[in-house]
């Protein structure tokens, strides 16, 4: 009766579908079939979306205008591919596309995302069921819950009679100017729900979660084909230039405030305690971040931006598109987060290393001066301890960072990126990456604190 009743479902909702059975090779007319239009319907559909964005009647497309009638549909800055559109589209390469250029994308990617859509269709029933869709995900080795795949289902079935006609299908992946794999419709849809990345850890949800460990390695060679072995140390340059007066100001400001602190309490700078280094340790972090955040925000947006072939923007013109599109407030997007994340992480790190550091002097060393490794063991415990504590906050900070202030998927604020994270992912959510974050985080902190505390002897500092 179970079986019965879901063949009874499936025919129920496929009633709007349009199957094909044209035999032979896939060709325009297999499309104007699965459409329901006459050829003349389709010449005029295709010439007034060529009118749509041509406002201005000059006969042809450039960035600008296609940028223009992007925005006009309200489609997202996330998924938004206007410069990428035009290049697929410029088969000559002047810079602008006429007519024929543009009908000559429309007819070869209808045909592309029919071939995909017949291929997910493996009932032939002219529309995707659900489950058709998830099967297709598992066999390119992404794997969703039931909730993200109705979300998926939901963003496209325009209709929302629970299935996917090939006309809602052409019209959420037509002006997406890649190739139409399924691994490329699966992060096309995911770029509205992307942003899962940690403290500086650019991890896409769909790597992190759902794609297999083979993909992942894929998407690795992909980073390599696009930007070759530069393209692994993108937005590396900025971040030197970052933490350079980062921790110099965190640690200058650390030393400072636990000289204040002691001589308020009337000990010495080594003797304030915990609760003091806690403070002048997490006020220290807020300093230094609070200092460098607009490079960080350009640092995160640099790591982030979609782009291809390697087609990365200059420092200067990324800093630019965000101060003339989004204003100077855009560079301090996410700092509640980062300072809420920030102070404790900062606090928590610092006081941990010194207490570790001690202990090891009192009980391991029986007074003796630690060395390299004990240092290094010192700061792997401590970093670790911080990062973790305030991880959540960090997802938080990034995710607004990451994501461009004028486009409609926007985020609210702080409580408008928890409310969505927890609804969408649950707690879980918080911590995805976290791993990830950790092998950087870990041997960055302890490096540096031997650095750090190689450096106070040589120039006698103790």
């Amino acid at each position: 009766m179970a079986s019965a009743d879901t063949e009874k479902d499936k025919k129920a909702r496929s009633g709007g579908c349009n199957p094909v059975k044209k035999p032979g090779p896939v060709s325009l007319d297999h499309v104007l079939s699965a459409l329901g239009e006459t050829k003349e319907e389709r010449d005029s559909r295709i010439r007034s979306l060529f009118n749509y964005f041509d406002s201005n009647n000059v006969g042809h497309l450039d960035s600008v205008q296609i940028e223009k009638g992007l925005s006009a549909m309200q489609i997202p800055e996330d998924y938004k591919y206007a410069k990428e559109l035009l290049n697929v589209c410029d088969k000559n390469q002047d810079g602008r596309v006429d007519y024929q250029e543009f009908r000559k994308y429309m007819d070869d990617k209808e045909l592309e995302l029919y071939r995909i859509f017949q291929a997910i269709d493996v009932e032939h029933n002219g529309c995707i069921l659900p489950e058709e869709l998830w099967d297709a995900l598992v066999k390119a080795g992404i794997e969703m819950d039931d909730d993200e795949l109705a979300h998926f289902v939901e963003h496209v079935d325009k209709d929302n009679n629970g299935i996917i006609t090939f006309e809602e299908w052409r019209d959420f992946l037509l002006l997406y100017p890649h190739e139409a794999t399924i691994e490329n419709i699966y992060r096309y849809w995911e770029r509205v729900y992307l942003v899962d990345i940690g403290e500086q850890a650019v991890i896409p949800e769909g790597i992190s979660k759902h794609v297999h460990a083979t993909k992942y390695l894929i998407a690795v060679k992909k980073l390599w084909k696009e930007g070759g072995f530069l393209g692994f140390f993108r937005g590396n340059g900025l971040n030197v230039l970052k933490v350079a007066p980062e921790s110099a100001i965190k640690f200058y400001t650390y030393e400072t405030l636990k000289t204040i602190i002691g001589d308020a309490k009337g000990e010495k700078q080594e003797d304030i305690g915990t609760v003091g280094r806690l403070v002048a340790g997490g006020l220290a972090g807020a300093v230094a971040q609070a200092s460098i955040y607009p490079m960080d925000l350009v640092k995160t947006r640099l790591q982030t931006y979609a782009c291809e072939k390697g087609n990365v923007p200059s420092l200067g013109k990324l800093s630019k598109d965000i101060w003339v599109q989004e204003g100077p407030r855009a560079f301090y997007r996410g700092l509640v987060p980062s300072l809420l994340g920030i102070i404790p992480y900062a606090g928590i790190d610092l006081t941990a290393y010194e207490t570790l550091k001690d202990m090891s002097k009192k009980y391991i060393l029986h007074d003796g001066e630690p060395g390299p490794l004990v240092q290094l063991g010192c700061g792997t415990i401590s970093g670790a301890l911080g990062a973790t504590c305030v991880y959540p906050l960090q997802v938080i900070r990034t995710r607004m960072q990451a994501q461009s202030m004028n486009t409609d998927a926007a985020y609210k604020g702080m409580s408008d990126v928890f409310y969505r994270t927890f609804q969408r992912e649950g707690l879980r959510g918080f911590y995805k990456g976290l791993f990830p974050n950790l092998f950087k985080v870990v041997p960055a902190a302890s490096i540096t604190y031997l650095v750090y505390d190689t450096m106070k002897k040589s120039l006698d500092l103790e």
